[in-house]
């Protein structure tokens, strides 16, 4: 069973294989009782929904992207940052600041199931997301071409809808399965909607796509820098404001909250196993073979495939 240093080393190159390595991710967060399984459980939630649109599965009847393949090779990337994140102690403090809040507060079990939520939703998407464009849209050599870049932006919109159709979903799921008893999750279920709602997804997704093409423009190691410095400290404000830094209303909210979550995730381990199964199952009978392969970054910088 892979270790949390080994996880930390996932690197997907495909929609398939980041959905394989979430799951390994989520049993062992879930054996451990580890709070980041909140984040991981709803960014899982968000992933499949993006990976069924590709493959035209459940309600998704009718294509929606240009290129669905260039939104399969950046979901890999995107995740791949999501795993290089649970390193971010070992890197510089100043160095991923809203990961670090996030990543903190629930290794120390000092958030709320809410918090932990928001909090991986902000780091991953103000910080994250701009790279990952960047490294998308270089590796299909997109930038030249406005033509190309707008059809580019058309697919990045196209999956703001589907993180908006997926709020039901997660507004169900995290509650039921991280925030206590029922009467407890129902209030939790309302507050995640709405603080889902105003932290406006929209925005922010629009935001980071612009953020994304200014790392296109750069023409120097300082110039990226200067767009990093930016993304760090803009999401590392979110993430104080998430925490409650600077408001003891917030503080006192979710010190409530934290009274209704379970911290005990163990008998949610072992999901994650079958569902593999299924997938891969499912995998071979609908593409003719099974889910993607990742790799792995070792510590000398290389990678391996598994």
């Amino acid at each position: 069973m892979p270790r949390l240093e080994d996880i930390a080393r996932f690197r997907p190159t495909t929609i398939e294989a980041a959905l394989e390595a979430m799951q390994h991710g989520l049993e062992y967060f879930h054996r451990t009782s580890d709070f980041r399984a909140v984040f991981l459980r709803a960014y899982y939630i968000t992933t499949k929904n993006v990976s069924r649109a590709i493959e035209q599965q459940k309600d998704f009847d009718n294509p929606i992207f240009f290129e669905p393949d260039w939104i399969r090779a950046l979901s890999g990337k995107f995740a791949s940052l999501y795993f290089a994140s649970l390193n971010t102690f070992d890197k510089r403090p100043q160095e991923e600041r809203a990961w670090k809040v996030a990543h903190g507060m629930a290794t120390d079990k000092r958030s709320s199931v809410v918090q932990d939520l928001l909090l991986g939703i902000n780091a991953h998407i103000n910080y994250d997301l701009p790279v990952a464009l960047y490294q998308n849209l270089l590796e299909h050599n997109d930038g030249p071409d406005i033509i190309s870049l707008a059809k580019r932006k058309f697919d990045h919109d196209q999956v703001n809808n589907i993180l908006i159709r997926s709020f039901n979903e997660i507004s169900n799921v995290i509650p039921r399965e991280y925030g206590g008893s029922m009467k407890a999750a129902r209030v939790a279920d309302l507050y995640i909607y709405e603080s889902l709602t105003r932290l406006g997804l929209r925005h922010y997704r629009e935001r980071v796509w612009w953020d994304g093409i200014s790392l296109m423009s750069t023409k120097s190691e300082a110039q990226r820098q200067l767009v990093m410095h930016k993304l760090n400290w803009e999401s590392a404000t979110i993430a104080g404001t998430i925490a409650g830094d600077n408001s003891a209303w917030i503080r006192a909210t979710n010190q409530v909250l934290r009274r209704f979550r379970r911290t005990d995730y163990q008998s949610l381990a072992g999901k994650e196993a079958v569902a593999r199964v299924r997938g891969a199952a499912f995998d071979t009978i609908a593409r003719g073979s099974c889910t993607g392969t990742y790799r792995t970054a070792r510590e000398d910088g290389s990678q391996q495939s598994m």
